[in-house]
C-alpha cells in the first residue's frame, strides 16, 4: 500500500494515549461510504493499516492548500464578505469507529457534531487541536478529494440572508473549505515539514 509507505517515510503514526493501533475494517466503514469506490482507497487503506485516534508522529508537518490558499468558494470582489486566505494548516487526529474508540474520536460522533456545519456531501475524517476538521468529499464532482474545514469562517444561513436577501446556495457553503489533496495520499505527500 503506497499510503502506508508514505506514512512510514514521514515518521509513522501514534495513537492517542499511546494505546496500540486499532485498525478499522472496510466492513465498519461501509456504514459511512461506498468502500468499493477507488476514490476512497487511500483513506480506507490508512484506516485498515493504522486505525483512528492516530496522528503523525512528526507533529511539525503542515497541510498545504491548493489555489494559493483561497477557499473553494470565493465571494465576488464587490461583496461585503471577504474571502479568507489560508496557506497552511494543522492535520491533527483521525477519527475511528468501534468499541475501543473514545466518543470524542469516533466517526459517528463527529458526523453528528458536524451535521449542518459542513456541506452534506462531506465526511469529517480528522480534526486538529484548533477546532478545524479534515473532510473527505463522498459525493459529486469532487469525490475523493480532501478538504480543510476552517472553523473561524463558518457559514451562517441567517447571516447570508441578512447580507444578500436570499437563501444561501449550496456552493456558498464551501466558503470555509480549502482543497488540500486530490486524495489522502496527495494530501500527505504535499505536506511540508516545518520546525517551529
Amino acid at each position: 500500500m503506497k499510503i502506508k509507505s508514505l506514512i512510514e517515510e514521514m515518521g509513522g503514526v501514534v495513537r492517542v494515549g499511546a494505546k496500540p493501533l486499532d485498525p478499522v475494517s472496510r466492513k465498519i466503514m461501509s456504514k459511512f461510504l461506498d468502500v468499493d469506490r477507488k476514490e476512497f482507497s487511500d483513506y480506507l487503506d490508512y484506516l485498515t493499516c493504522f486505525g483512528g485516534e492516530t496522528y503523525l508522529n512528526e507533529v511539525f508537518y503542515k497541510l498545504t492548500m491548493y489555489n494559493n490558499g483561497l477557499p473553494s468558494y470565493c465571494y465576488p470582489s464587490d461583496s461585503p464578505i471577504e474571502n479568507v486566505v489560508i496557506k497552511k494548516g494543522e492535520f491533527g487526529c483521525f477519527y475511528g469507529e468501534g468499541e475501543s474508540y473514545q466518543t470524542g474520536y469516533s466517526l459517528s460522533n463527529a458526523i453528528k457534531k458536524m451535521e449542518n456545519r459542513i456541506p452534506t456531501n462531506f465526511l469529517p475524517i480528522a480534526e486538529n487541536n484548533c477546532g478545524d476538521r479534515i473532510c473527505l468529499c463522498i459525493k459529486g464532482e469532487k469525490i475523493g478529494q480532501i478538504f480543510y474545514w476552517y472553523h473561524e469562517n463558518e457559514w451562517d444561513e441567517d447571516d447570508y440572508f441578512d447580507d444578500f436577501g436570499k437563501t444561501m446556495p449550496e456552493e456558498v457553503k464551501m466558503q470555509n473549505m480549502y482543497l488540500v489533496g486530490e486524495n489522502l495520499y496527495d494530501c500527505f505527500n504535499r505536506m511540508i515539514l516545518e520546525e517551529e
